[in-house]
């Protein structure tokens, strides 16, 4: 007879698939959980809506509905016989994705990784999905929200596992501000990842999109894989080698470009703008545990935007200019020099990780 130790070692991961409202790729995602299934885990894929749903029962359907109907999925899933309970992650796009973000509050769930997760107003919960008004979502989509703001992002705060985060560069449907609220909101996970398809619209239309978000997310879920063959621990990621959120505001399009380009290589999350005043209105305190700017920009000075947002808390700052360095600087302020190389950012990131503000054992 197996040992309860073999019996465990014996079985398999699960994978929950969570596709979004009304998501045209059915066959994309049976796609996806068959070569997932390849890999090792045991996939279900949730249909919400359900093909099989009449008209009437698809326009009184409601998002509480439908969270139970993953939360039913996710129970036959942990019911397998093959599949080891503690080992259970989400794939969830959109719509899907915000119904994920409830479930890991309400089931163990070890990993989420969320394409382009939606929003909603917590107002109407009750109500048809199919009654929300379209125009006020939209809007609501663009706004800066705290955990406070939102059930969704509440439920976020909450979770202790690994995140992977995609969003699309050109999407309509869920713009940049939804997934810096999701960045934001995950700030006590054990790591996260944040990756922006930057052309990619948010049904990934092209298959070039679809081809590099599979790439993104099979590297990522093989290192899930690996940690539980191999027992990595899941502690805390030296200030050496965390990866950071990073602001980083430069006015020269290309130098934008190439920068926010060499911090993600480095394996940093980074959003970039392009003037002060833009900053202050995409900052929101807990998103980015470092600023980088450069010093003359148009209107407010990088300085000047500096002593704004260190008022609604301390995180280090690195300044990226041409102007020499000053004989002294503020504590938790660094230089850098245009023309600067990659050992010197390298450098200077390493510093300002062990600087920037912990969020309770998580790594970005």
């Amino acid at each position: 007879m197996d040992s309860p130790a073999a019996s465990t070692t014996a079985r398999k991961p699960g994978a929950l698939l969570v596709p979004g409202w009304d998501d045209d790729h059915r066959e994309r995602y049976r796609a996806l959980a068959s070569d997932l299934c390849a890999q090792g885990w045991v996939c279900r894929l949730v249909d919400v809506p359900n093909e099989g749903w009449s008209p009437a029962e698809r326009a009184a359907v409601t998002r509480e509905d439908n969270l139970q109907d993953v939360l039913a999925a996710y129970d036959a899933l942990a019911a397998e016989p093959e599949v080891d309970r503690d080992a259970i992650g989400m794939v969830a796009v959109s719509y899907g994705g915000y119904l994920a973000a409830f479930a890991s509050a309400l089931r163990p769930v070890r990993w989420l990784a969320l394409r382009a997760p939606a929003l909603y107003r917590d107002i109407g919960w009750t109500r048809p999905k199919e009654e929300l008004d379209k125009e006020d979502l939209a809007a609501y989509r663009l706004l800066r929200l705290r955990a406070k703001d939102n059930r969704a992002l509440a439920a976020c705060t909450a979770f202790r596992g690994d995140v992977l985060l995609v969003g699309s560069g050109s999407d309509d449907t869920v713009p940049r501000p939804v997934i810096e609220n999701y960045a934001a909101a995950f700030s006590q996970a054990r790591s996260l990842q944040v990756q922006t398809l930057e052309c990619a619209d948010h049904a990934l239309s092209h298959p070039a999109w679809n081809a590099e978000f599979q790439r993104c997310l099979f590297d990522w879920v093989a290192q899930r894989r690996a940690e539980l063959t191999h027992g990595t621990a899941a502690g805390r990621v030296p200030a050496s080698t965390r990866k950071l959120r990073i602001l980083l505001v430069e006015d020269d399009p290309d130098m934008l470009a190439v920068t926010l380009e060499l911090l993600r290589t480095l394996g940093h999350w980074a959003t970039g703008v392009k003037s002060a005043e833009v900053a202050i209105n995409r900052f929101l305190d807990g998103a980015f545990d470092v600023l980088m700017a450069d010093i003359n920009l148009p209107a407010l000075s990088g300085v000047e935007l500096a002593q704004k947002l260190q008022r609604q808390g301390g995180f280090p700052v690195i300044f990226a200019t041409g102007l020499p360095r000053p004989p002294r600087l503020a504590p938790g302020t660094f230089w850098l020099q245009k023309p600067y190389t990659v050992e010197q950012l390298e450098k200077v990131l390493r510093v300002a990780a062990a600087l920037a503000p912990a969020r309770d054992g998580s790594a970005s």
